[in-house]
């Protein structure tokens, strides 16, 4: 009896669009589809769903730009650390053979840290722009460096705090008066030696990497002696290339630092053990 009652009202467009308005709730399973999505529906769900995905989208943390200030605060940081690294070697400069070598064992430095510093000590107050290139050169292999670690090892070192050194050496007051003296001092001869082999590889360093005509032709035309010019040219190359690498956010810069740090060491080496093998004629 219902469906007789029912069918012929289906027919009318007017129920379609209000049935579920007018009919009672427990006859739901009678109603006919649901209408059309009209236009108007359509666009308030558009914009319902665009508002809840501009919502989302807003939430996301943008990219780092120029104007941000962590990655002005990143920058900043990297340059006071870069002059703190300088200042160390600059203060490590002034100590002798010894308190250097303890400071770096015990920093776990290399030997080319020391080398490098005994090369700026050598250096004359009058190669002014030869000095500022070499403490930069120092700073950049300090930068790894614990920085509360090598502030206490420079002060205590300057003020003499023997107590402060055994805490940090772990040597005894005995040990730690014997380790000034590791060291053996040169002889005037072989000092001399010494100094001039430096100033040479620096003389050689700076020529190959300015491209100086006089000083590349000379390096590569060095009589009495067999090297590998090949690997000499690589070399050379690979400083180049890492000095024109262009860095485009703070973590490749630090590699592009450590690349650059490498390729000058590698070259450093290389020509410091051709210079040993010319005898001294000067």
């Amino acid at each position: 009896m219902t469906q007789q009652v029912l069918r012929p009202l289906r027919r009318l467009p007017w129920l379609h669009h209000n049935a579920f308005v007018t009919l009672p709730l427990h006859h739901h399973h009678l109603l006919p589809p649901e209408p059309t999505k009209t236009a108007s529906t359509s666009h308030y769900r558009f914009s319902l769903g665009t508002l809840v995905s501009s919502r989302r989208i807003s939430n996301v943390p943008l990219p780092a730009t120029d104007s941000d200030p962590e990655a002005k605060k990143s920058r900043n940081q990297l340059k006071r650390d870069a002059k703190r690294a300088v200042k160390w070697g600059m203060e490590l400069a002034s100590f002798s053979a010894p308190q250097i070598k303890r400071i770096l064992r015990v920093a776990s430095l290399d030997q080319v840290v020391f080398e490098a510093l005994m090369l700026v000590k050598r250096l004359g107050p009058d190669v002014r722009e030869g000095r500022r290139r070499q403490f930069n050169y120092i700073g950049k292999l300090l930068r790894e460096v614990e920085p509360e670690l090598m502030d206490r090892l420079i002060r205590a070192t300057k003020d003499s705090d023997h107590k402060e050194l055994q805490v940090l050496t772990g040597l005894g007051s005995d040990d730690l008066e014997a380790d000034d003296y590791l060291v053996e001092p040169e002889s005037e001869e072989d000092e001399e030696e010494s100094n001039w082999h430096d100033s040479q590889v620096t003389r050689w360093f700076d020529g190959l990497i300015n491209k100086d005509l006089e000083i590349t032709n000379e390096v590569y035309s060095t009589q009495g002696v067999e090297f590998d010019r090949q690997e000499l040219r690589k070399l050379v190359r690979r400083v180049h290339f890492t000095q024109e690498m262009k860095a485009a956010s703070e973590e490749e810069e630090k590699k592009v630092e450590i690349a650059t740090t490498g390729a000058k060491k590698a070259l450093t080496r290389f020509l410091r053990g051709l210079s040993k093998r010319i005898p001294n004629e000067y």
